[in-house]
């Protein structure tokens, strides 16, 4: 997927009829009239799953992604950022008909962004696109939730998640957004239960898919339902972040940051704790290294920043 981010002031929110803060899934129309929209748009390759490969490996880590894109500019731009980034590239082509994937991303003052997103392409991906040995030979197995509206798509998560599984391997899932999980609470749950070791996700998310609420609640709820997931990872925004393991729970405080765009910090927060448990670092550690990553991107418009990490 390719990203379009663009600076706003908030009434164009309502003006352009926007859920503001959320991300809302768009057919190609209206992406288009979106794109339209934005004066000066700043455009990088993006995506959920893309985004937390792509820091993961910047920070040194052994990453390879795997997705779908068209032949098409946005695909070839994007194709060329993950050839620089250094991941192991095993995109796939679609037909011309399906556009590469596109988000519209819109960013108030206070920071906050506003995602629409054609999935494209992307949506497509099936059991025959994946690159088997690659899934074999992983540590850790990363989804996102965005995918799991196609039946396809859906299969295709299903398969990986198995294959990985007899391999040795571990599995983990991001449960992206609320939108998401609203939608498919109910497969999700059987997906986390026959498959997931690793969970992902904020403080909506989680009170979503358990539908309690207090995010103590829900964690309580997820650790009685959930047995077999190793470690449940719930950022807390400006408060930091919850890791809970063999029913131990710690807080890790956020790391102080300048707030210019919210977009990608559980996914860059999710790279640098998968980067610790890839580098055999300890939770401590790797949580620090996942609150200066989310503080990091946060702190310039995009999912590509510029500046030096620290």
């Amino acid at each position: 997927m390719v990203d379009s981010l663009q600076k706003i002031d908030e009434e164009v929110i309502n003006q352009l009829q926007l859920n503001k803060a959320r991300m809302t899934l768009v057919d190609k129309d209206r992406s288009n009239v979106l794109l339209e929209v934005m004066s000066n748009p700043i455009q990088a390759a993006g995506g959920s799953a893309a985004n937390t490969a792509y820091w993961a490996a910047q920070l040194g880590g052994e990453v390879g992604f795997i997705g779908k894109i068209s032949n098409d500019d946005l695909g070839k731009q994007f194709k060329a950022s993950v050839k620089k980034s250094g991941l192991k590239d095993f995109t796939v082509f679609e037909t011309e008909e399906n556009q590469t994937g596109h988000c519209a991303i819109f960013i108030t003052p206070d920071g906050e962004r506003t995602m629409n997103t054609y999935l494209g392409a992307g949506a497509f991906l099936t059991i025959k696109d994946l690159n088997e040995d690659a899934i074999k030979s992983a540590e850790i197995l990363y989804m996102e939730g965005y995918l799991w509206d196609k039946p396809t798509s859906k299969e295709a998560f299903l398969y990986a998640a198995k294959l990985n599984k007899l391999s040795g391997g571990k599995n983990a899932i991001t449960l992206s957004d609320v939108f998401c999980v609203e939608m498919h609470r109910e497969s999700f749950i059987e997906f986390i239960k026959d498959s997931i070791d690793f969970v992902f996700c904020n403080e909506e998310e989680i009170t979503a898919l358990t539908m309690k609420n207090s995010t103590d609640e829900a964690i309580d709820f997820f650790l009685d339902q959930f047995p077999d997931v190793e470690e449940l990872v719930c950022t807390l925004g400006p408060k930091g972040a919850l890791v809970i393991s063999n029913g131990k729970k710690v807080h890790y405080q956020a790391t102080e940051a300048e707030v210019v765009d919210k977009t990608g910090a559980g996914d860059y927060f999710a790279a640098g704790y998968l980067y610790g448990i890839q580098k055999q670092l300890t939770k401590d550690e790797s949580a620090d290294i996942a609150n200066r990553s989310a503080a990091y991107v946060i702190s310039e418009v995009g999912v590509r920043p510029n500046k030096k990490f620290s």
